[in-house]
């Protein structure tokens, strides 16, 4: 008889190990062994037979290597639209998967001798105090480790996930005497989680009017239940460089937005790739080095492959924002907003410093991209 001990519970990380611990009756029978097989979606992911661990006869078995290749990370459509999209728990925000605890023993195996269902969920376990929480945290919360002021300008769109499984929200305008101008509320209804554009462009979509404009010096997000500020945007001018947007996954498996508003440098790596030939034709009468002004090149340039790289700056963050852009650095996945399209990009750098004003006083952060994007010159 299979006894189950533990098992993932509560919304665990599907990042981090998911432990099964399980026990029989019969582990004195010849050869014995568990048997842990994995479905997604109704597909078998894997069979796996294990010896019971030789000091107390019971079974471990961690699901999180496998169930981590059946994610999918191509569900986010960026948009100046306030609703994204609802990340599903089939691949998107978190998986759900079912296993099946069997045996085999005396050359039989017995399968689904106990079963159940698991949602693990596509978040990070932190550096300190793994394991102590779980997805819980952020229930009707936004699903992100930002401040909550937020600098942007009219034009910029700015992404934050959200879990709540009725998401309402009041906007509230204020205008440079710190008086309220306007307000209006917005509403979603979604299964569980959903991404949003909480720019200026996005709620003036979700609410069909012009609420945020260029009279608004700042405005405010709250809740309507729990009743709570969540967020404040304070709408900068048009500075003298021109800004950009990364979009990132940030460590709760939903996406961010960090702007850089300061100096931008486009770059340019060339490799070539050539052979080389004589430098001279022969003719009739004569061996020519030149013909009609033109000289015989010794070397051929057939390739020519271009990579692209952006270094960019933005204006000195706060204590907390410098621990928020570590998941910038360390995202798998970054957008990079350029006239109203998305570029994936890569981030160069491999280390981070967590700086604090204590130590560095005002101090600009940069980071430099990798355009994924390679590009060719003409094939000769």
């Amino acid at each position: 008889m299979i006894t189950q001990l533990a098992y993932p519970s509560g919304e665990p990380s599907i990042q981090d190990a998911l432990w099964h611990v399980f026990n029989t009756n019969v582990t004195g029978q010849t050869d014995y062994k568990y048997v842990m097989d994995l479905y997604v979606g109704g597909t078998q992911q894997v069979r796996v037979k294990l010896f019971p661990d030789p000091s107390n006869n019971k079974g471990y078995f961690d699901a999180g290597n496998v169930i981590r290749n059946t994610m999918t990370y191509e569900w986010l459509t960026p948009d100046a639209a306030y609703f994204l999209g609802e990340p599903n728990v089939s691949g998107q925000i978190g998986q759900t998967y079912h296993y099946r605890i069997g045996e085999e023993y005396s050359g039989t195996t017995f399968l689904n001798r106990a079963s159940g269902n698991i949602t693990a969920y596509n978040f990070n376990a932190p550096l300190f105090k793994r394991r102590q929480s779980d997805l819980t945290v952020k229930q009707n919360k936004f699903m992100t480790n930002r401040p909550a002021t937020i600098n942007a300008s009219l034009t910029d769109n700015i992404f934050m996930g959200v879990y709540d499984n009725n998401f309402a929200c009041e906007i509230i305008t204020y205008n440079a005497n710190n008086n309220v101008i306007n307000n209006d509320s917005i509403s979603i209804m979604n299964d569980k989680f959903a991404q949003l554009n909480i720019g200026p462009n996005g709620i003036n979509e979700g609410l069909g009017s012009s609420l945020i404009d260029a009279s608004v010096k700042y405005y405010d997000i709250k809740a309507v239940s729990p009743s709570s500020l969540l967020t404040r945007v304070y709408l900068d001018c048009n500075g003298r460089y021109d800004s950009y947007n990364l979009h990132f996954l940030n460590d709760w498996g939903m996406f961010d937005t960090a702007k850089f508003n300061l100096v931008s440098k486009l770059s340019m790596d060339i490799e070539r790739k050539g052979f080389e030939k004589r430098d001279y034709k022969f003719g009739s009468t004569s061996v020519d080095y030149y013909y009609n002004y033109k000289y015989v090149e010794s070397k051929i340039n057939y390739q020519n492959k271009k990579d692209f790289t952006y270094k960019l700056t933005m204006n000195a963050p706060t204590d907390e924002e410098y621990v928020w852009l570590a998941e910038l650095v360390a995202s798998p996945q970054i957008y990079f907003e350029y006239d109203g399209y998305y570029y994936p990009v890569t981030i160069k750098a491999t280390n981070y410093e967590f700086s604090k004003y204590v130590n560095n006083r005002l101090r600009v952060f940069e980071v430099e991209i990798e355009m994924n994007q390679t590009r060719y010159s003409q094939l000769r």
